[in-house]
């Protein structure tokens, strides 16, 4: 269950590469200075990963420990997913 955790973990660290990318082909704006990242798509991939974690912890795959670095790392992830 460790290796879906950090799946997920990995999955989030390249959404940050890729959020940019993603989020100009849905931009809303007329070009410029507008913010090109999806603040939904940063939120829905933070959401699942919190989700996973907590069940996992739940389970009793992961320890408390673990459970506070994957939040972290996730509120990490939110930070710079939506910093223009």
């Amino acid at each position: 269950m460790r290796k879906k955790i950090v799946g997920f973990v990995l999955a989030g660290s390249l959404l940050v590469g890729g959020a940019p990318l993603v989020g100009t082909a849905i931009a809303n704006g007329t070009g410029g200075g507008t913010s090109t990242t999806d603040p939904v798509l940063c939120f829905v991939a933070a959401q699942s990963i919190i989700t996973e974690a907590l069940h996992e912890y739940r389970e009793g795959h992961l320890t408390g420990r673990e459970l506070r670095s994957i939040l972290l790392g996730t509120s990490s992830f939110l930070g710079d997913c939506l910093t223009p």
